[in-house]
């Protein structure tokens, strides 16, 4: 990563390309570095000018005979590299590239040329240099005060850190912070990361004092490894939102396994994000709602919930809402609810929502609160105010404040379907109110979701890795075998060797070259049995036949060899056969999993989900990024459906999801300890009718 501190809070800053231009970007430039209050030098540079917004304009930077700590650039594509090159001789590090004309062009255009061009001089001289092609960077702390981009208005002070790829996103957001009820404390806006990228802006945020909450918006994540490595010591610290936009499927039609295929880069991305504690959004209301709770509430010792409202419908949409969201509500103990019973009327219900129906008094309402906050049953306190008989709002909400102060360990969280006047009003009677208030219960609830999220993200102890027993040596030998016929997928015979010799519950099998052969496996291992060839060169047996099932004795077994010859030879196969595996039949085995691994943006990516040959038909599947801990399994397997299959399901009898988890892990170990594996699929993974779980298939690439 790059030290771009200096970058971020620099001392003095020239801007090349500043004008007197109304509304010109070089002219915006300069007025939002004033009106800021920048507390270092500004040093505007034009060539046909001597004054700019009332300071004194330079011809040139080697003019200025002065340090300057950060270059920002907003002059003609074609001229931006002699520019940068004059930074570089007066000693200047850091630089950013407003102007666009750049690989935002097409890939093959001359812009993507000079800015291939900006990027080797970046490797060379060792500059810092963001963008190009972006709205510019802020940084609002006191002690630095800078607002280096042309978004029209000042944006409102916070403690967010803001990265975004969209310098228009960041300039829409700008405008919107007021709504929003948040506030910047840096943003930096990437461009199209010549050089800085979100993972430099992250590592330094890591530590940012000023900076409590990262929210970053994405469409590209050039490093995934990086990424996680970056991002998971971040969450760690503080959380970290992220919108990855710009979801597709590229990438994945090469693959010869069923998870390479499946491996589309929203789900590998998902689940990468989910691994490193990153909490992803789908839209910015949402982002910046959750970064507003995270600023104004601690995390919650638990996840109990009491809802406290003056109208049943909001209280039953709460209720709903947070079922949805896997949040229980709290069961008041007798001793709470006679408290409420004490001071609210005859037809208020204390039960959990607690209403205290239309007429309750503030003070009513007031004491309910507390009471609800001082019962040990209840961790989240989500209260609710409808405008009805009475306008109590802002007597409430400043008691929700006192409450705040006196209880600091449990958050509040507000809906208030009031007068659209309240937002002002609260502003004058309370200016540093601090309980996060929304409009719609969905809202707030998303918003508790996070928080309960993030408390057992920081508190979670299964963040260690394992260690089993293996012959990885055996598995050593057969790929260097491979390697040396130069072999990249292996055959069935060695994929399940491998799969043995990493202690994965594969059914008893041998090879078999001859008739005589199988019928000699068949009868060491017991029937009913299962053939199936072996290939290095055909990869899914099934659609050419090459599995067959449920063979119960020796006049069967010979039936289907005889079948399985025929029918390779007449489609001209038979020459590419190493042999057949002789399986044990599992008894049973409607059930069918599957776990797999690729190795996609410098990440092997560990998939889980629905398994058989309508994998890839039903899609009902996870990924977690290896090495896997023993949370990332967890989280895995109860990412999707298929972890109903584990339970006991019309006479079929249940399997304990760790044996699942224990396959998962071993088969993380294998790619952590042979990271040359590029694909494996174990497919399909079956749970006989008496709860055992079998590998029966496997595939690897190396």
């Amino acid at each position: 990563m790059r030290d771009i501190s200096t970058m971020l809070a620099p001392k003095s800053i020239a801007i090349i390309g500043a004008s007197n231009k109304p509304s010109s970007v070089g002219n915006e430039l300069v007025k939002r570095i004033i009106e800021a209050r920048f507390k270092g030098k500004i040093y505007p540079i034009n060539l046909h000018e001597t004054t700019i917004e009332g300071l004194k304009c330079y011809p040139n930077v080697a003019a200025v005979k002065s340090k300057i700590d950060l270059a920002i650039i907003a002059v003609p594509a074609a001229i931006v590299l002699s520019i940068l090159e004059e930074c570089h001789d007066i000693g200047t590090k850091n630089a950013v590239i407003i102007s666009s004309g750049f690989s935002e062009t097409g890939a093959s255009s001359a812009g993507a040329k000079l800015e291939n061009q900006i990027k080797e001089y970046a490797r060379i001289t060792k500059m810092n240099i963001l963008g190009p092609n972006c709205l510019g960077l802020i940084n609002l702390s006191p002690n630095v005060s800078m607002n280096a981009c042309f978004a029209p208005i000042q944006p409102v002070i916070g403690t967010i850190g803001f990265a975004t790829q969209s310098g228009a996103l960041a300039s829409g957001v700008i405008n919107l912070l007021p709504t929003l009820h948040a506030g910047f404390s840096q943003m930096v806006s990437l461009g199209n990361q010549c050089q800085i990228d979100a993972v430099d802006v992250l590592s330094a945020w890591e530590k940012e004092e000023n900076v409590h909450q990262v929210a970053m918006y994405l469409e590209s994540i050039p490093d995934m490894a990086q990424f996680k490595t970056v991002a998971t010591k971040v969450a760690k610290k503080k959380p970290v939102i992220v919108i990855k936009a710009g979801t597709s499927k590229r990438g994945s039609m090469a693959s010869v396994s069923h998870t390479g295929h499946l491996a589309g880069d929203d789900a590998t991305t998902d689940g990468m994000l989910a691994s490193a504690g990153v909490i992803r959004e789908t839209s910015l209301q949402d982002m910046f709602n959750v970064a507003r709770v995270f600023e104004c509430c601690p995390l919650p010792k638990g996840d109990k919930i009491a809802i406290l409202t003056n109208a049943g419908g909001p209280g039953i949409l709460a209720t709903d809402c947070a079922e949805k969201c896997h949040l229980p509500i709290a069961d008041l103990t007798e001793k709470t609810q006679s408290k409420l019973r004490a001071v609210l009327n005859k037809q208020a219900s204390v039960h959990n929502p607690v209403d205290v129906i239309a007429d309750a008094s503030a003070e009513q309402y007031e004491t309910a609160a507390e009471i609800l906050l001082n019962a040990p049953e209840v961790d989240i306190l989500f209260v609710i105010y409808l405008y009805i008989a009475g306008k109590n709002d802002i007597s409430i909400s400043e008691y929700l404040s006192k409450l705040r102060k006196k209880y600091p360990t449990k958050p509040i969280i507000s809906v208030f379907m009031t007068t659209p006047n309240y937002d002002n009003e609260i502003k004058k009677a309370l200016p540093k109110y601090d309980i996060p208030t929304f409009r719609y219960v969905d809202d707030a609830m998303h918003c508790v979701m996070r928080l309960v999220e993030r408390q057992k993200y920081l508190t979670d102890s299964r963040i260690h890795l394992p260690e089993f027993n293996v012959k990885a040596k055996k598995v050593a030998q057969i790929f260097e075998t491979a390697q040396k016929n130069k072999v990249h997928t292996l055959s069935t015979l060695q994929s399940l060797l491998v799969f043995e010799a990493y202690g994965l519950p594969v059914p008893k099998f041998a090879s078999a070259n001859s008739l005589a052969e199988a019928k000699k496996v068949a009868a060491t291992i017991g029937y009913p049995v299962v053939l199936k060839i072996s290939s290095k060169t055909i990869t899914h047996k099934s659609d050419i036949g090459g599995v067959i099932t449920n063979i119960k004795n020796e006049a069967e077994l010979t039936q289907k060899w005889k079948a399985l010859i025929e029918n390779l030879s007449q489609a001209d196969l038979l020459k590419k056969l190493d042999c057949v595996v002789v399986m044990q039949q599992v008894k049973g085995g409607s059930r069918e999993l599957v776990a797999g691994v690729v190795k996609k943006d410098n990440l092997h990516q560990m998939m889980f989900g629905l398994g058989g040959i309508f994998v890839e038909a039903f899609k009902e599947i996870a990924f977690r990024p290896c090495p896997l801990s023993y949370k990332d399994a967890h989280d895995l397997l109860y990412s999707t459906r298929a972890i109903t299959l584990l339970g006991a399901l019309r006479g079929l009898k249940a399997t304990a999801p760790i044996k699942m988890e224990a396959i998962l892990l071993r088969i993380s170990q294998l790619i952590t300890d042979f990271p040359q594996i590029l694909e494996l699929d174990a497919n399909p993974i079956m749970i006989a009718n008496n709860g055992t779980i079998h590998v029966v298939d496997a595939r690897i690439t190396i």
